[in-house]
């Protein structure tokens, strides 16, 4: 099925000089959806099926240009049409291609349940503010996000050294050092 969004959506990323949000383009389809989208269904399904939608155009435009010298990045805050013929050839990243199967998959756009759109929500804010915390913990450690593990391994046992209420730190201090430590030891060594 080819997804009445893809024209408009394609139409304003070439227009762009810089990158979009999917926020942009669901505004931008806001017209279409009144089309798409029937008026009974639930305001939480409807959020999820503009997602949907706008992230299947996303998904086709990025399959059917692949071969003629442009990438299209998806991330949520930053969508960019550029050209780039070696990337352009290359196979998705395993994230996109897994995206890509369940946007490809129209059948994912009417067969899920309130309970499950509630569910993929609140995964989403989850990691949204597990993301909050990771940036959180890099400035308690006093180092940056390119930083490696055995980087912030280093930077712990130093703020520790100095903070441990043994040497006569403070308690407080400790904690959110000890904390920031715990985060970034789950973030770093869970696989995504």
């Amino acid at each position: 099925m080819t997804n009445p969004l893809i024209i408009n959506i394609l139409g304003y990323l070439k227009k762009q000089n810089s990158a979009c949000s999917i926020i942009d383009l669901v505004n931008l389809c806001q017209q279409d959806f009144l089309l798409l989208i029937k008026k009974d269904v639930d305001p939480q399904i409807a959020i999820f099926q503009k997602n949907f939608f706008v992230m299947n155009a996303l998904y086709q435009i990025q399959r059917d240009i692949k071969d003629e010298g442009f990438l299209l990045t998806i991330f949520p805050l930053e969508i960019c049409l550029v050209p780039n013929h070696a990337a352009a050839k290359g196979t998705l990243a395993m994230r996109d291609a897994d995206l890509a199967h369940y946007y490809l998959n129209w059948s994912n756009l009417n067969n899920i349940t309130l309970a499950e759109v509630e569910l993929l929500f609140s995964h989403f804010w989850q990691r949204y503010r597990a993301v909050d915390k990771v940036a959180a913990a890099l400035t308690t450690l006093g180092v940056d996000k390119n930083i490696d593990w055995f980087g912030i391994r280093r930077a712990y046992q130093k703020k520790i050294a100095i903070t441990h209420p043994d040497k006569g730190g403070c308690v407080a201090d400790f904690i959110e050092i000890r904390q920031a430590y715990e985060v970034l030891s789950w973030r770093y060594h869970r696989k995504d």
